[in-house]
């Protein structure tokens, strides 16, 4: 027997797993499908939703198959499951809290199925510092292409610990306009609705101009990309102002935001007090610069 849905820690798991992916329920239920498990949409979303575990035999040897599609350690969420009462680790427990804060965001702007919807094919983000060394405005363009009929996408910016989100927000230059905005209060966390205007429909592409303005004033000490496609092309460039320059930049690389780096490097300003980083082909994960300042 599988405990008490309101006790389990499985559907934080495969939350979190799914938010990693950058898959659709549709394109997990096709990948399933072709194991040989008809697993439902709905079904699905009941497990990572907490509404419904799986209980039967044939639906424990889907959540294995899970475990492969979503490239998650054999055998998590299996004893996620069966052992509900463990506490998993600390990080682990934050990077659920967290996706689950940005999935409630994420649903109350219109986008319930979140990043999913669409594959990033390239990503260009040009920030600018101010003088207390905190981010204050981002130039983002962006391409995806479409892997279901969407009309909308959610624009999503994590500011500063003990930030105020009210200080933050998106700007639409084209490819849609601006939505509905929620706000968390407590992550300083802010998601958009960008609206198309026009349905994309799956395969094709679509192009995002937008800014995301930030008035507070935290010291930031890195930036980085959520990539949810592979082979995604990225370019972040960074420039501070010239009375608080970093004296130290390494770019990394990690398969999640609070995992261990994969990739370090270290990088040095340009005359202009810039540095940029770029990759062709990145990794699902996060990828960005980080740096000290004297």
């Amino acid at each position: 027997m599988v405990a008490d849905v309101g006790a389990n820690r499985f559907p934080g798991e495969l939350r979190v797993a799914l938010h990693a992916s950058g898959l659709t329920l549709e394109a997990i239920q096709r990948r399933l499908a072709d194991r040989g498990f008809s697993i439902g949409r709905s079904t699905l979303s009941y497990w990572q939703n907490g509404r419904r575990l799986p209980t039967e035999a044939k639906s424990l040897l889907a959540v294995a198959a899970l475990e492969d599609i979503l490239k998650v350690p054999a055998g998590r969420f299996t004893e996620a499951l069966h052992n509900p009462g463990s506490q998993p680790a600390r990080s682990d427990l934050d990077m659920a809290a967290s996706a689950a804060r940005i999935d409630a965001l994420m649903e109350g702007v219109g986008c319930p199925d979140g990043l999913s919807t669409m594959e990033q094919i390239n990503t260009v983000a040009i920030a600018e510092y101010g003088p207390g060394g905190g981010l204050r405005i981002v130039r983002n363009l962006d391409t995806f292409r479409a892997l279901v009929d969407t009309d909308r996408y959610p624009l999503i910016y994590g500011g500063e610990p003990g930030g105020d989100p009210a200080l933050i927000r998106h700007e639409a230059i084209s490819g849609g306009r601006i939505g509905r905005v929620r706000r968390d209060a407590e992550a300083n966390l802010v998601v958009s609705e960008f609206i198309f205007d026009r349905v994309i429909r799956r395969g094709d592409f679509h192009f995002f101009h937008s800014f995301s303005y930030d008035d507070n004033d935290q010291e930031s000490l890195l930036l980085y990309a959520l990539l949810t496609a592979p082979r995604t092309m990225m370019i972040l460039d960074l420039g501070f102002h010239p009375d608080r320059l970093p004296v130290r930049i390494e770019e990394f690389e990690r398969a999640v935001d609070n995992g261990p780096d994969l990739l370090v490097r270290e990088r040095t300003l340009s005359p202009d007090r810039r540095v940029t980083f770029v990759r062709e082909r990145t990794r699902r994960g996060v990828a960005g610069l980080r740096w000290e300042y004297a």
